[in-house]
């Protein structure tokens, strides 16, 4: 191909996906969510769990992906500080980029409008406190104690690294001989809520009655804190 006629096809290209993205957003809206959820965990090259700016661009950059996919990655990259705020993420320090559950609540709160822009309609959640079994500390003054612990210990107890605590997993922990038993405390207290726990978020992704996650862990607590 010669210099000319490459610039030509170049100018094309981004022309293309300059309207819109390449794609018309509000009837492509459903895709690029699906198209986000099963990339994930191959955008995810570090597998740290959040998708870069680098790790979209490099994906961005493939000659093997199709064009209607790379407007997809477009339309993350140029959202990409919208959509990593849309859920805070206690545990992730300064890591910089798209969670599942960034993608999850950005998706449930956007709203397209008629001329393909896009605003957040975020919807208001109503919290309510609910009684829960003690396991035998005192709830008023370990909350955050137990909420402490169970972030700290979360990959050391997630034994499968599936991302989730199971029951099987909480129980080994509990009988483990090497656990205090103020810790074996917080660990009854999980396993006895486990069921309230796992449904304090709705992980879109995950299967059913996969335990608990991070989120969970979060959102919960943070709800009998209020």
């Amino acid at each position: 191909m010669t210099s000319t006629s490459q610039q030509k096809a170049e100018q094309s290209q981004t022309a293309w996906l300059r309207h819109q993205d390449g794609i018309n957003i509000k009837t492509s809206f459903n895709d690029i969510k699906v198209f986000a959820y099963g990339a994930y965990d191959r955008l995810d090259v570090d597998g740290d769990g959040f998708v870069s700016q680098t790790e979209l661009t490099n994906a961005f950059t493939d000659p093997q992906l199709g064009w209607r996919e790379k407007s997809f990655l477009l339309f993350l990259m140029r959202r990409l500080e919208d959509i990593a705020a849309a859920y805070e993420e206690e545990w992730a320090g300064e890591k910089k980029g798209i969670s599942r559950v960034d993608l999850q609540e950005y998706f449930d709160q956007i709203q397209v409008n008629d001329d393909g822009t896009c605003e957040a309609n975020p919807h208001p959640k109503a919290w309510q406190k609910v009684p829960v079994p003690s396991g035998g500390i005192n709830l008023n003054q370990t909350f955050q104690d137990i909420h402490d612990f169970a972030m700290k210990t979360f990959d050391s107890l997630d034994q499968d690294g599936d991302e989730f605590l199971s029951q099987a997993e909480l129980q080994y922990a509990i009988s483990n001989d090497l656990t205090g038993w103020r810790e074996k405390s917080f660990l009854i207290f999980m396993m006895r809520n486990i069921e309230a726990i796992s449904k304090a978020f709705d992980e879109q992704w995950a299967p059913e009655n996969a335990g608990i996650s991070r989120m969970d862990l979060q959102e919960y607590f943070r709800n009998l804190r209020i």
